[in-house]
């Protein structure tokens, strides 16, 4: 109800295009590129051949997978950077709703959905952590339960955009915590917007695996291509 109102009185704005009318339009929806086959069976990424992976398991050991729904660029990118840094909170459904489709596709599941965190600093400074809008949106669309206790970020660390994967790594080690009870080997879904190297849910699943998860997939709406 209280939505619908919002609507009459401030009508939707495709986060794409600004076409009033959808925070979604069908324009946008069909100029989104969903990444496409061959994927690397463990990060998702767009690969030449269908190898069993890219290389990446030197670097990701903690997550078990990783998947993005499409590629960031085009309609969605914009989308995104509306929904993250301008407070476009009404896109959490459309884009989540772009994650669950590619997840059911991909046949994967989990016990629980966890975001990935913010620091104290930054939520602050943003009023919302997107990641957190997402899970919520995901979880109702897929009955995923989020767990007791919560996954925390220790220390704030600098932007990732602009460095290279080596950098990115080093800057997000260590930066993440689990407080609260042992995780007793249940699967965990960790959910962020944006996923370029992996480095950032990694770290997320690292501290998870430490506080006695299962498996741990990553999963971003976007995949930032080369």
């Amino acid at each position: 109800m209280l939505s619908s109102l919002i609507d009459l009185i401030l009508p939707p704005r495709c986060g794409g295009c600004l076409t009033v009318g959808a925070w979604l339009c069908d324009g946008c929806c069909t100029r989104i590129r969903r990444l496409q086959e061959p994927l690397c069976r463990r990060c998702g990424a767009e690969v030449e051949s269908a190898r069993p992976d890219c290389g990446c398991r030197r670097r990701l050991r903690s997550l078990a997978r990783l998947r993005s729904a499409v590629a960031y660029e085009g309609p969605i990118e914009h989308a995104l950077q509306r929904f993250k840094y301008k407070g476009w909170r009404m896109l959490a459904g459309p884009l989540a709703l772009l994650l669950a489709e590619r997840l059911v596709v991909e046949g994967l599941a989990a016990s629980w959905a966890v975001a990935v965190p913010l620091h104290p600093e930054r939520a602050r400074s943003r009023g919302f952590n997107q990641s957190e809008l997402l899970t919520s949106e995901l979880g109702a669309r897929m009955g995923l339960r989020r767990p007791h206790g919560r996954l925390v970020r220790i220390r704030a660390t600098p932007p990732q955009v602009g460095h290279d994967r080596l950098w990115r790594q080093n800057n997000v080690r260590g930066a993440f915590n689990w407080q609260g009870p042992h995780l007793a080997g249940r699967s965990i879904l960790i959910v962020d917007d944006v996923a370029t190297t992996g480095a950032t849910l990694e770290a997320c699943a690292a501290a998870l695996r430490a506080g006695g998860s299962g498996p741990v997939i990553g999963a971003a709406v976007a995949r930032v291509t080369v």
